[in-house]
């Protein structure tokens, strides 16, 4: 009785992008993971130094490849090591089919963390729950600013969206819209004092009332990130006890309804790189700049 023999590795073409792929999120090696261009190696995703391995004279190229597929589908490779596996995927069938294995898992869990996310939280009208609304002055344009009893909901970015937009989506949490300077007086102050270099850390309460239970969770952990200090997505997941849900803390973060005051610009990739950020990644720098942070303290 012989032993079976190894499924034979044929060589296809480079891999193609799938229907539902995400812009940049399985990059081509003209294209680099997660717009990271650097030499630096992702021991700490992978667990190992996936170019160091590659290196070593008696290493079997296909089980780093499937060792690393993981890592590459949720954007953790470095370019180089991106670079890497996809040439050696162009001549491998059966890893190319290990890659592209994740490569669907990945989308199709991006498509849950979408649903999951975005889900509304149940729909009620709360005529009594009013939110008062003004503008309030800052470096990065007139921001939108509304608080309810419990305080502050929703903060926007004028320079991106309409009043009109702004009290739509208080409406859609069951909040009653009413324009009211005086309502947002002390966060006013407390913002001002932030962006002129005087405030590390807001003290007005927060109003989380209308978002779901996960984003809701998300946000508190994001709250508790240190003036200057960076997190990344990762280590929100891991905070809240379940790592594996990077992405979904991502697609959260992206909806803060109170950004600036709940820190979502302290949150990086894994590579260090900013990601997404509400009102635009220019605004999500300046407000790393105004707090001193270095990219590499994550």
């Amino acid at each position: 009785m012989t032993a079976a023999e190894p499924p034979t590795r044929s060589a296809p073409p480079p891999p193609q992008r799938l229907p539902g792929d995400r812009p940049g999120a399985f990059p081509t090696p003209e294209e680099p993971a997660n717009g990271r261009t650097d030499p630096g190696s992702t021991a700490g995703a992978l667990g190992f130094d996936l170019l160091a391995e590659v290196a070593r004279p008696e290493a079997d190229p296909c089980d780093l490849a499937c060792a690393a597929a993981p890592g590459y589908a949720v954007g953790d490779l470095s370019a180089p090591e991106a670079v890497w596996l996809l040439g050696h995927t162009a001549t491998c069938g059966y890893c190319a089919g290990e890659v592209g294995g994740y490569r669907r898992v990945a989308t199709a869990l991006d498509r849950l963390a979408d649903v999951l996310v975005t889900k509304p939280a149940p729909r009620f009208r709360c005529e009594t729950c009013r939110a008062g609304f003004g503008r309030v002055a800052s470096p990065l344009g007139e921001l939108f600013v509304a608080a309810t009893e419990a305080g502050v909901c929703e903060v926007g970015f004028a320079v991106y969206e309409s009043e009109d937009a702004f009290r739509a989506r208080l409406e859609a949490r069951g909040l009653t819209p009413e324009r009211d300077q005086a309502a947002i007086g002390a966060v006013a102050g407390e913002l001002g004092e932030y962006f002129a270099g005087h405030r590390d850390r807001f003290e007005t309460p927060l109003d989380f009332s209308g978002v779901t239970p996960f984003t809701r969770s998300v946000l508190n952990a994001t709250a508790e990130v240190p003036f200057g200090q960076l997190r990344t997505y990762r280590d929100i997941a891991t905070q809240l006890g379940n790592p594996g849900a990077t992405r979904a803390v991502g697609n959260a973060l992206g909806r803060n309804p109170i950004p600036v005051i709940v820190p979502c610009h302290r949150i990086v990739r894994s590579d260090h790189s900013l990601g997404g950020y509400t009102g635009g990644v220019g605004i999500k720098e300046r407000l790393l700049s105004l707090e001193g942070a270095y990219l590499g303290s994550a």
